[in-house]
């Protein structure tokens, strides 16, 4: 996301660069974000970024396009899992049209639960159960949990209320670590606690080194018991009899520990005279960790279904001139001539097929069958399948309303770390997809090179990639990529005119003599690497240099 400036910006380069479809035009679009997902809107929670559903659709002219949260992508995902893909906690059956819910610790405490419709169809619905209150439990005189809430009542910042994934995440398994080491410093062991303190968000080094009687097994033992305690309370909210469903990647990774430790289980079953409605919940975890993208799938399959009949209810009601209930050939064959020639004619001959009576009409339930021959570029231009943005006023909510996403990462630190990110990023990612058949793109000087890999040796051959380069009409070094099969630019001609271009004199040892440097440095500021380039010969390189210096003072020339 980093090297974008909206969510529109990444789908528009991926329909035109990266799908493999010319023209491509989605139906539907079913985006899973992470954030709260109000109106079809959404505020991105990690990027300060505002979605909408209605102007992605206006201004990508996708039929339909509907967000959900990421987590109920994961929902819907759970519709798709075999026995094989679940881990069973206990033995209850599930019942058939029962509601299903879904718990996931992981950065967070993700939560979304699923009903049945009329048909058994399931819809999946948000839920932000995880931001509720964390509820300090123990037997007795235990108040070792009491003692982490005022813990972290006081590491953050002394607020009213601590969340129960500020417990029940991954980040929560390293603040329960960092109480446990604060009650108990004789217990902390010096090199683990080091590692804590150089990873200070990373679950993995507690869990690595949770063996019998250590600081970070007590650890494992107070999150698991708060984890079994918050799944049960989310079953006594939802009775999901249809199944419980455990994912989140702390869920997986801890799955085998949390059901022979034992304390997952006991909070679980620990509520008091309603335990016994617990034992008829199934309870799963899921071992799969492609929830997210198969839900996003399914609901995306299904909103298809659902989209291509409004989509020809409505492009049906736009064609019936005359509101008569029926098309008549001849009239809706002259709309057909805004298109280009090859799409008038398939549009028409979709038309006559249509009228199977040959009476030159045509009804709803004929058009609905033969609705998808129609030209694509008629059904996405239709001002009826993608109205105005004032129709939808309304349901259009300010940034504002939306949930704030939370703080972090607003800090000089972290905006200076992404800041070298984005630096590196740029560095390693020049390449921009061309298509090397237009006339701007045709070589006017081409020649195989190789390419010394970054950061390899010089001396062996497998480091240095053999490639077809060229400089094209516009000045632009291109190159054809063998892996991917598709061109690129490597560099532009602006590029050129601070840029470094220089011979080599490479070792004895190295598997290539012939070798310029080239450090193309554009004028925005981005800071790319140098490589180095290897030709066939000395005349090569020679002839190599001289165009790419030419270039360069042409550059100069135009853009300085």
């Amino acid at each position: 996301n980093i090297a974008f400036k909206s969510l529109k910006d990444i789908i528009h380069v991926f329909l035109t660069q990266d799908c493999g479809v010319k023209d491509a035009q989605p139906t539907v679009a079913v985006l899973a974000l992470a954030g709260i997902v109000m109106n079809n809107t959404c505020r991105f929670t990690n990027l300060d970024w505002i979605v909408s559903g209605h102007e992605l659709e206006n201004e990508l002219k996708i039929g339909k396009v509907e967000l959900i949260n990421d987590f109920v992508a994961q929902g819907y995902g759970m519709l798709t899992l075999s026995d094989g893909e679940v881990i069973k906690l206990n033995d209850a059956v599930p019942q058939v049209g029962a509601p299903i819910a879904c718990i996931g610790a992981g950065t967070g405490l993700g939560q979304c639960f699923l009903v049945a419709d009329g048909t058994g169809d399931y819809r999946c619905l948000p839920s932000e159960g995880g931001h509720g209150e964390f509820g300090p439990r123990g037997a007795g005189s235990d108040d070792i949990q009491i003692e982490l809430l005022k813990y972290l009542k006081i590491k953050f910042s002394g607020w009213n209320r601590i969340s129960i994934e500020r417990v029940v995440s991954g980040t929560g398994i390293c603040n329960i670590y960092e109480f446990m080491a604060y009650k108990n410093p004789k217990e902390v062991e010096p090199k683990v606690h080091k590692k804590h303190l150089m990873n200070p968000k990373d679950a993995g080094i507690i869990a690595q080194n949770a063996w019998p009687g250590s600081l970070c097994e007590k650890t494992l033992k107070i999150f698991a018991s708060c984890y079994g305690a918050a799944c049960g309370t989310m079953a006594l909210f939802v009775q999901p009899f249809g199944g419980l469903y455990l994912t989140g990647g702390v869920t997986k990774r801890m799955a085998e520990w949390l059901l022979e430790e034992g304390s997952f289980m006991a909070a679980y079953y620990d509520k008091g005279r309603l335990s016994p409605l617990l034992e008829k919940v199934p309870l799963l975890v899921v071992k799969s960790d492609d929830m997210g993208q198969r839900g996003a799938h399914l609901r995306a399959v299904r909103l298809l279904k659902e989209e291509v009949t409004h989509q020809a209810e409505r492009l049906f009601a736009a064609l019936d001139l005359r509101k008569e209930g029926f098309l008549k050939v001849d009239e809706v064959e002259t709309i057909f001539k805004g298109l280009d020639k090859n799409e008038a004619r398939l549009a028409s001959m979709a038309m006559r097929d249509l009228d199977v009576n040959k009476d030159g009409q045509v009804d709803f339930a004929e058009f609905v069958k033969g609705f998808s021959r129609l030209p694509q570029k008629l059904i996405v231009n239709s001002s009826i399948l993608h109205p105005p943005g004032a129709d939808r006023d309304d349901a259009l909510l300010s940034k504002e309303e939306l949930v704030a996403p939370p703080v972090r990462g607003l800090d000089m630190e972290s905006q200076a770390k992404l800041a070298e990110v984005m630096s590196q990023y740029e560095s390693r990612s020049r390449k921009k997809y061309i298509d090397p058949f237009e006339t701007r793109n045709l070589a006017v000087f081409r020649t195989l090179l190789w390419k010394l890999k970054a950061n390899a040796d010089p001396s062996s051959a497998a480091d240095w990639l053999e490639r077809d380069y060229w400089i094209n009409k516009r000045g632009a070094i291109c190159y054809h990529s063998v892996t991917e099969n598709k061109a690129y630019i490597y560099c532009t001609k602006k590029d050129l005119a601070n840029a470094t271009i220089e011979e080599v004199e490479m070792p004895a040892s190295s598997a290539k003599e012939w070798v310029f440097r080239l450090h193309p440095k554009p004028q925005n500021g981005t800071v790319l690497k140098a490589t180095e380039f290897a030709t066939s010969s000395k005349e090569m390189r020679d002839c190599w240099v001289r165009e790419l210096r030419q270039l360069q003072q042409e550059a100069r020339e135009e853009f300085q």
